[in-house]
């Protein structure tokens, strides 16, 4: 009994001394590095178009639609340099890439928008590693992967353009799937910038 004690106390000291580091990887590929950069920029009216990508074995995908779009709306509401008040907005998650792109211009246009943004959604989770060698070491951590374009509807111009990975987690880490959204709201709020 008191070899399971100690080996629970441990247990216990290596959870709660583990180390996380965050991590964030930008894959630019046109545009700007944040959405809103600098005091002068204003891209007016935001219609925010959320959507998901998940791998087929993908656990969980109601829950994590769920935590994509509250963490996305609680970003956005902040935008320094437009508005997501009507005709813009957050919309439903729908499968908005199917869409071609002139039409979807061609369709905001119409609606008053003066900017859309596309947020792909493909990865929000955790992530647990064992290895079974000398010393046993296991670490996690939780994940946000998602595809970022936003564009003028008026001249189809690419404003902003990537693919934003960021974790956070480390050896002797055990994190919750709930702590995903921490990443993604995280995330956002470094590519959506600010005004200073």
């Amino acid at each position: 009994m008191k070899i399971t004690s100690h080996v629970f106390c441990v247990f216990l000291v290596a959870l709660i001394s583990g180390c996380a580091t965050t991590t964030m990887h930008t894959y630019h590929a046109g545009g700007k590095k944040t959405i809103c950069d600098g005091k002068r920029n204003n891209i007016g009216y935001v219609a925010i178009l959320p959507e998901v990508a998940w791998r087929d074995d993908q656990k969980e995908p109601e829950k994590r639609k769920l935590m994509a779009l509250e963490e996305i709306e609680r970003s956005f509401q902040k935008i320094p340099c437009g508005s997501v008040l009507a005709p813009g907005g957050i919309r439903k998650l729908s499968n908005w890439s199917s869409k071609s792109e002139s039409d979807l211009l061609t369709d905001f246009s119409k609606e008053g928008v003066d900017t859309i943004i596309l947020i792909r959604i493909e990865e929000l989770t955790p992530r647990l590693y064992v290895t079974f060698s000398l010393p046993f070491l296991w670490g996690g951590s939780t994940e946000a992967d998602f595809h970022i374009r936003a564009l003028s509807v008026k001249s189809g111009t690419v404003l902003s353009d990537m693919r934003v990975k960021r974790f956070t987690g480390g050896p002797f880490n055990i994190r919750p799937a709930e702590w995903a959204r921490m990443e993604l709201n995280a995330a956002l709020e470094d590519i959506i910038g600010n005004m200073e």
